[in-house]
């Protein structure tokens, strides 16, 4: 068995387990279980079509955020059936990138004793859309969304913005979110340190981050591709001519597209860090890679937490100044970067 192969197992037994919490967190949300108390380990592992590791795996995540108890010998409890307002959350995926946000704002909302209802918009407009009239329908008093959804300022209930509004200096919009520029520049700061002049950027396309990410990065790229989906192949063209510049150091935005960049160096005999750094943009997985990423961290559970104390400070005092509030990620160094390459 090589080296790879475990962790690969240990990766997806674990997204198992993450899946299953989120859907029981959603469950508890909508109050799926009124009762307080959720079905046995073994009735979730029959309706979920899962392991009862799997289950253990994911009460045991919903017991380390202060949701769920067990109760030897009677069961697994909701923490706490105590009702308070009912906050509306939409974000497009409960599956990367937004996971840690949703558990930021379950937290904070729990210790106010408010209750979140979540939806799942998928990337799609029309969803959002539908998200939201539906989350006001069902009697929300405020909104948390990452959502682009057009009309907010006619909404009766107040919204604020998640991971968005930060790339249109003019909004009027409340939004928490991560300043994607500040952290590109941070990865270009570590990279010169280590002596790197030739930095090339890899990135997939996405409305939101990237954008702020070439505001951050400016002239710096000396060699720079966008593409809506990387393969094995792409990477290795672009390892290609990474070579052929003389480039010392890539920065790729996100942890998927540098994982195919050291796959694509370790097949055409490149060293990483000796002869290549990499750093990785969003830090969801960049610690599974083969050579752990140095990676720019979004503060992801602060922006799900500082979105409910705006949101809270709106629900109290309506006419009080709008709050923007942008956080910087920061930069987790690991294995994927070193002293920048002589070229002869």
């Amino acid at each position: 068995m090589s080296g790879s192969e475990v962790p690969a197992a240990d990766v997806q037994r674990g997204q198992k387990a993450r899946h299953l919490a989120l859907d029981l967190r959603r469950g508890i949300a909508e109050l799926r279980w009124p009762g307080g108390k959720l079905p046995t380990e073994q009735q979730l592992a029959r309706e979920q079509g899962v392991s009862l590791s799997t289950v253990r795996r994911a009460v045991d995540l919903l017991v380390q955020d202060g949701l769920v108890y067990r109760r030897q010998g009677s069961g697994m409890y909701i923490a706490s059936s105590d009702t308070g307002p009912l906050i509306g959350v939409a974000v497009p995926s409960m599956t990367y990138y937004f996971p840690r946000i949703i558990v930021g704002i379950e937290r904070e909302l729990a210790v106010h004793g408010a209750q979140m209802l979540l939806r799942s918009t998928e990337w799609d407009a029309v969803a959002e859309r539908q998200a939201v009239e539906g989350l006001v329908r069902a009697g929300a008093a405020g909104l948390i969304l990452a959502a682009d959804v057009p009309g907010l300022d006619d909404l009766d209930v107040p919204v604020v913005l998640v991971e968005r509004g930060l790339e249109d200096p003019g909004t009027l919009h409340e939004f928490v979110g991560s300043n994607h520029a500040a952290g590109a520049r941070a990865a270009v700061e570590h990279l010169r340190g280590l002596g790197h002049t030739r930095i090339a950027y890899l990135e997939r396309t996405s409305p939101h981050t990237a954008p702020q990410l070439r505001d951050g990065l400016g002239d710096v790229p000396v060699v720079s591709e966008t593409r809506d989906r990387w393969t094995s192949a792409d990477a290795s063209r672009f390892l290609a001519e990474l070579m052929r510049e003389q480039v010392t150091a890539v920065i790729c935005f996100a942890d998927r597209e540098a994982t195919l960049l050291v796959n694509a160096a370790a097949a055409n005999g490149i060293a990483i860090p000796g002869d290549l750094s990499v750093i990785s943009y969003d830090d969801e997985v960049a610690d599974l890679s083969d050579v752990p990423l140095t990676a720019v961290s979004p503060a992801k559970l602060d922006v799900g937490r500082l979105a409910v104390e705006t949101l809270r400070a709106r629900l109290a005092d309506p006419d009080s100044p709008r709050r923007q509030i942008s956080l910087i990620p920061r930069l987790v160094v690991r294995d994927s970067t070193g002293p920048a390459a002589q070229y002869s």
